[in-house]
């Protein structure tokens, strides 16, 4: 099916309907999130009943999409397994069908404890990915312990190392399956901190001279939210509690240090130095010394980045989840016509693709932390 520059394929179990005659494409959708790790599609069709004669579609049926655009340097095909039907209609010969499908990753939906070993955090999603066939890219981390699923499946587990993932003082862990099947396990702050040269930069207006470095897009809002994967700011300042056997009373746990991008919402230096140095709770072994202290921790940095800018374009390009990006928002200008308060470095967290009969477009999330001059940003622990 070709939509514009766009060459798209689409697989049903391995067949293709549209080499049926009858068969009316409406849209597919595919979006993936840090917030929401689990990449899934929407596909949305008229299906001739006689289609259907020699085959059933029915739950990990094999969705499989491609796009390609020699132009645009793509050439990409994404796996999804159906996992739901939502809508089903038949009208005379004809059936109207909406199904969504998840990842090909359908391990995660099984026992966690399949996977329960002695490790560091960042082992157990090489083994994970491992299990599945997913491609990887993995922060090594400083937190080995017995990790132990329980009673949660091995997405739940997932987020749960994650959650008390620890390299130093100043990580902040996060977890997410891209459309390509990879796995990231990243700390935000290192992504930031040794962002690279040549990475993507959107602006409103064409250039004075065109380099492949600058996207344009059709739109963008900006919102302060909650910050990665979700999180509310009780993270950010807060404290937590547990109850130690040793002196029967509840002790608190916090971070201590952080890298912020942002003078108006960086932690303090001085208190943090301040907090108790170390927690050491009661367990059996089976933590790592910054177990506690990594959730505290983890919670409160990620909470932070908390201002989100979406970006409509129908300039489709291979962009990722955790890229790194550079925003041009001409909303707000100085008086020699510079961008100001939220254009700076962003990550992209979210991407959501919908293709039609007529055209494709993408719509970005990306977060950063604090309302920001670039001139103003800083590096500070």
């Amino acid at each position: 099916m070709q939509i514009g520059i766009y060459d798209v394929e689409l697989l049903i179990d391995g067949l293709s309907p549209f080499n049926t005659n009858g068969v009316s494409f409406v849209s597919l959708d595919i979006y993936e999130a840090i917030m929401n790790p689990v990449p899934n599609c929407v596909l949305r069709m008229i299906i001739p009943l006689k289609w259907l004669e020699n085959r059933t579609i029915t739950d990990g049926t094999l969705l499989t999409i491609g796009i390609k655009a020699p132009k645009q340097n793509i050439d990409e095909r994404y796996d999804f397994r159906l996992f739901n039907i939502e809508k089903l209609k038949l009208n005379q010969n004809f059936v109207t069908v909406e199904i969504s499908g998840v990842i090909d990753f359908y391990q995660g939906y099984r026992s966690g404890n399949d996977i329960n070993s002695y490790g560091k955090s960042s082992e157990m999603f090489t083994k994970i990915a491992n299990l599945g066939g997913l491609q990887t890219d993995i922060d090594p981390t400083n937190d080995a312990q017995l990790w132990i699923a329980g009673e949660r499946n091995i997405y739940l587990f997932m987020s749960d190392i994650a959650a008390h993932g620890w390299i130093n003082e100043t990580s902040a862990m996060f977890w997410c399956i891209d459309r390509q099947k990879r796995l990231l396990y990243k700390n935000l702050t290192t992504l930031f901190r040794n962002r690279q040269e040549n990475i993507y930069t959107f602006t409103q207006r064409p250039p004075e001279q065109k380099t492949d470095k600058l996207y344009f897009y059709n739109n963008v809002e900006g919102h302060i939210l909650s910050g990665t994967n979700n999180l509310q700011n009780e993270g950010y300042g807060g404290e937590d509690y547990y109850f130690d056997l040793i002196s029967y009373a509840t002790k608190s746990v916090a971070a201590r240090k952080v890298v912020a991008e942002s003078k108006m919402i960086n932690i303090s230096k001085v208190l943090s130095q301040g907090v108790i140095t170390q927690i050491y709770p009661m367990d059996v072994g089976n933590f790592h010394k910054n177990y506690y202290l990594a959730l505290k921790q983890n919670k409160r940095i990620l909470s932070t980045y908390s201002t989100y800018l979406t970006i409509t374009t129908g300039n489709l390009q291979s962009f990722r989840l955790a890229q790194i990006c550079n925003i041009e928002f001409m909303d707000s200008q100085t008086r020699d016509n510079k961008a100001t308060t939220v254009s700076n470095v962003c990550m992209i967290d979210a991407i959501h693709t919908t293709i039609t009969t007529s055209n494709i477009t993408a719509v970005l999330e990306v977060t950063m932390q604090g309302l920001n001059n670039p001139s103003k940003t800083q590096e500070t622990y």
